[in-house]
């Protein structure tokens, strides 16, 4: 059975290395540099594997070119310098023996400077150790694989993969080729991986904090109205204390996400208030799914507005049907609630009015999220509509009410 490569990573740049790279002789001429174009070979969409074949086009050099149109080569150097990595032949010790074309290009010296130094002057952090192992996978029958950094005559550096075998029982074959493009976009790949990881536990954060808000608004509304009826100073004091870290916290970061759905842009060109037939501005609806806050507010109201009758309902599907039968000139409105929002509560309420040429009603929005974008626009279409955020005072309710009433 044929052993597998073994792959050796090497990362760091051990001083003694980079000693043995100051030492080696510097580059005379740097070699023209080869042009490269990466373009498609295929440019129909019809095949995504086909798509991604592509072309990376690489020049002969000079040298090469001339030695080609000599046609005096062996079959053997035919072999090397038709190879598209860099190939540097060593002794068993690692000094180098031969090279071919491309090698003179990717380290940037010339053939007889690159025959005069040992391979551990290429391979940044390379020394003797490394050698040892590459001679004993060679006396194993096995390839190693390296991925190292390569130093050229010109003191740059490219990221590389070296593939090493034996030639014969005293030569060993250096393979390199340049990786420098493939580990940048493995790089970018990872940086845009961990940033995604990122956002990916800020939004877990923000939609606990969401939760957590949803939960907590509910029973600090109930509180803080008992603690308003009761006329409990201190009790109320405390419950401020809390709905204002609450509201600290929602200034945070977006909490938009369990408000609404964007629905488009719509633009809402009412008939004349003559040509409408106008609602019961004796009646208000109050719109909530928490039975004991609906409640509170029904009383609430009932209390400051004896004239007016008050009714409830417990979601966005329900307050519709209540709205066509009873036709309320105001309504307060729950936003979050099962079965229908109450921004879609509204727009079905808005459509309704449309079809049947009745005025729209006067609206007062309650809602414990940050105001979305499309709430926002609701209210600011018209002078009649406003939004309260939750945890409210009943006193705020009733001045809203009181206001919207009057318009």
């Amino acid at each position: 059975m044929a052993k597998k490569p073994i792959r050796i990573y090497r990362t760091g740049v051990p001083a003694e290395a980079q000693q043995q790279v100051q030492q080696a002789p510097a580059a005379q001429q740097r070699p023209p540099t080869s042009s490269r174009a990466r373009v498609p070979v295929y440019q129909d969409g019809g095949n995504r594997d086909r798509m991604s074949i592509t072309q990376q086009v690489v020049e002969y050099s000079d040298s090469h070119k001339a030695k080609l149109a000599q046609g005096v080569q062996s079959r053997y150097e035919q072999l090397l310098e038709c190879i598209y990595d860099a190939v540097l032949i060593t002794d068993a010790a690692g000094n180098i023996r031969e090279v071919n074309d491309r090698a003179e290009h990717a380290f940037m010296w010339t053939k007889k400077e690159l025959c005069d130094i040992n391979i551990v002057h290429l391979i940044s952090g390379a020394d003797e150790r490394l050698m040892e192992i590459v001679r004993q996978n060679a006396e194993n029958k096995r390839y190693t694989v390296l991925e190292a950094v390569c130093v050229c005559g010109d003191e740059s550096r490219f990221h590389a993969e070296i593939v090493v075998n034996r030639l014969t029982d005293t030569e060993l074959a250096f393979f390199v080729r340049d990786v420098t493009q493939r580990k940048k976009t493995e790089e970018e790949l990872k940086a845009a991986t961990e940033k995604l990881i990122e956002a990916e536990k800020v939004q877990s954060r923000l939609d606990t904090l969401s939760t957590l808000f949803y939960e907590l608004n509910n029973p600090l509304q109930i509180l803080t109205c008992m603690a308003e009826l009761d006329k409990n100073d201190e009790y109320r004091k405390q419950l401020q204390r809390i709905v204002a870290v609450l509201d600290h916290l929602k200034k945070q970061g977006p909490l938009e996400t369990v408000v609404d759905e964007e629905v488009g842009t719509r633009f809402h060109v009412p008939p004349s208030p003559a040509e409408l037939q106008q609602l019961d501005k004796s009646k208000i609806l109050v719109v909530d799914d928490e039975a004991m806050l609906a409640d509170m507010f029904v009383s609430a109201l009932k209390t400051a507005f004896a004239d007016r009758t008050v009714i409830s309902a417990s979601d966005g599907k329900k307050a519709v049907e209540a709205f066509v039968a009873e036709r309320p000139g105001l309504i307060v409105m729950d936003i979050s609630m099962p079965v229908m929002s109450g921004e879609q509560a509204f727009e079905e309420i808005r459509k309704i009015c449309g079809e049947r040429r009745w005025a729209l009603p006067a609206m007062v929005f309650c809602t414990g999220f940050v105001v979305s974008d499309t709430l926002q626009a609701i209210v600011n279409e018209d002078a009649s509509r406003t939004c309260l955020s939750k945890p409210l005072s009943i006193n705020d309710l009733i001045e809203a009410v009181r206001r919207l009433l009057s318009v």
